[in-house]
């Protein structure tokens, strides 16, 4: 019989360091890499654990965390199921990168920055869908209420003040001749 007890966090979540290490391991951009046989193993050794309370041949303290926070990563804590790759906390910051990278970079026409304020906004989209709660499903015309008001709000502000930007910029330039 193990002390580990699985359904707790492995680090003290009364302190910033034990919040810190449990949400990078959790969070990690690696585990959205992870296989689906992987994962697989990750739930089967998570739930066996879970029954028999015996650590796997071949598992000791260190590499069952390690599963389970593989398993934490890819598997929505209410219901169970295997998330979608690109809803997973996981692809946050890789994900996240890619898309702040390119509305930094592609700003100067309003369809591009069109184009990745709703790139953006439908990413938050899939991510919140994901991570849902379990226990209380939404409606779906709430759900589409909510990412039209996201999208809308998201373009309107954009495209506002890149309008403002430019007038600035062109008052500056007569500015100096």
């Amino acid at each position: 019989m193990s002390h580990i007890n699985l359904d707790k966090p492995r680090y003290d979540q009364s302190t910033y360091l034990g919040r810190a290490k449990h949400f990078l391991l959790l969070t990690n951009p690696l585990n959205a890499f992870a296989s689906n046989s992987d994962l697989e193993e990750a739930k089967r050794i998570v739930t066996e654990f879970r029954k028999s309370r015996k650590l796997p041949p071949g598992y000791d303290e260190d590499k069952l965390w390690a599963t389970k926070y593989l398993y934490d990563s890819a598997y929505h804590p209410d219901t169970g199921e295997k998330m979608f790759v690109l809803g997973r906390m996981a692809a946050q910051a890789p994900m996240n990168t890619i898309i702040t990278g390119c509305m930094i970079t592609f700003y100067k026409t309003n369809a591009a920055t069109a184009f990745w304020q709703w790139v953006n906004q439908t990413f938050n989209a899939v991510v919140n869908y994901t991570n849902r709660s379990g226990d209380a499903p939404l409606p779906t015309s709430q759900l589409i209420a909510s990412y039209c008001a996201a999208c809308g709000g998201a373009l309107s502000t954009a495209l506002y003040l890149n309008s403002k930007v430019k007038v600035r910029n062109q008052i500056r330039r007569k500015r100096r001749k």
